[in-house]
């Protein structure tokens, strides 16, 4: 709900009430992506090495003091370094949340995928919300605006103070309630996969993250002056997100049952979703009818139901108790690194090329990803 509130007014915000450019306000935006990029990673090592449950609280703790002097304090530069400095907060909690999913998956009872999905479900369904009322809350009160995602992260807080000894429960202090299973720590999959071949199941994972992410991203930036300049408004391509939204809260829930029981191998289940995104975008060049982008986006929609639970899902399957986080903090910081720089290379794109361009390069590149994930060797476990 935070990530709803904060990104789609901060642009505006930046340009119309701190009076910036919006080259000036892209470049903070870039920053923002940069640290949370930086976050993401200093996340997996805390989490590792240091401590789960405070490595989620700091990162909420300093994402709570950068939003509190953005409600009080309105003033270029410091909304910029404090903007920033809530990119770097939230990307440690981001990377710890992941790390905890996978921790808990680890031992949970039956199909781990389960889980992912419904984080993925819990994360999206707070972005729509997010995303929907801080539209009516922006023009309402911009102290409020910054204020109520104050509130929800000191409740996030709370939360993880009273209840960290529930999420850091071990297999040995759960049995009892027979709330897990013992997992089996004796093989790991590094060994079991070999040094050079689990390093490239990293190398494709991580371009496969990447380059979805540079795709997606464009339904994000290049498509509202694509959808404009085609003669539909602002609203309609708002619009599209509502869809996107709602939709997802009920193809997740069916594409869950039918994927666990079509793909043993999540890295099938991963290819196929991946193909189903870029075939999405071949509508798109010759879209003059609304429905069309309705109907692109419900693809995509059956894609990344498939997808993006299951990429961590797998990465949990390569780690152990020791990198866990490590490996959750690859995913997040290459889907940051994916969205920082893809409105940007789809931009340039646009204006040396055309957007019709955009989108089949955008499916030949998802395709090719997807293919390559056969190369992926997945312990069958």
């Amino acid at each position: 709900m935070v990530m709803g509130f904060i990104l789609p007014v901060n642009m505006i915000f930046i340009n119309k009430n701190l009076h910036q450019s919006a080259t000036m306000a892209g470049f903070a935006l870039m920053v923002y992506s940069g640290l949370m990029m930086v976050g993401n990673y200093l996340g997996g090592i805390l989490f590792d090495k240091l401590s789960r449950k405070w490595t989620l609280q700091i990162g909420y703790i300093i994402a709570v003091i950068s939003l509190i002097g953005m409600t009080f304090h309105h003033v270029w530069p410091s909304y910029f370094f404090m903007l920033s400095m809530l990119g770097f907060g939230m990307g440690i909690s981001y990377t710890a949340i992941n790390a905890y999913t996978a921790f808990v998956a680890e031992q949970t009872i039956g199909d781990s995928r389960v889980l992912f999905n419904n984080m993925y479900l819990a994360a999206n369904l707070g972005i729509a919300v997010g995303s929907t009322s801080v539209g009516f809350i922006f023009e309402w009160s911009i102290f409020f605006t910054f204020f109520i995602p104050v509130i929800f992260f000191l409740l996030c807080l709370l939360i993880v103070f009273f209840k960290s000894a529930t999420l850091d429960a071990t297999n040995e202090e759960a049995e009892k309630t027979h709330e897990f299973t013992v997992s089996d720590e004796g093989v790991d999959p590094k060994v079991a996969t070999g040094e050079k071949r689990y390093r490239l199941n990293l190398i494709i994972l991580s371009l496969g993250v990447f380059i979805m992410w540079m795709g997606y991203t464009q339904w994000d930036s290049n498509m509202s002056l694509y959808m404009v300049n085609n003669g539909f408004s602002k609203k309609e391509y708002s619009m599209v997100f509502t869809v996107n939204a709602a939709s997802l809260l009920l193809i997740q829930p069916v594409m869950n049952r039918i994927a666990s029981k079509l793909f043993k191998l999540l890295k099938n289940q991963i290819l196929v979703g991946i193909i189903i995104m870029g075939l999405s975008f071949l509508l798109l060049p010759n879209a003059k009818v609304y429905w069309m982008f309705i109907v692109s986006m419900l693809i995509l929609t059956v894609g990344e139901s498939m997808v993006f639970p299951t990429i961590p899902a797998l990465l949990n399957k390569m780690s152990t108790t020791k990198n866990r986080g490590s490996l959750q903090s690859l995913y997040t910081i290459m889907g940051s690194l994916g969205r920082a720089v893809g409105p940007y290379v789809g931009s340039i794109i646009v204006m040396i090329l055309s957007f019709g361009d955009l989108f089949y390069g955008i499916t030949a590149a998802m395709i090719l990803v997807a293919l390559s994930l056969k190369g992926v060797k997945e312990l069958e476990k």
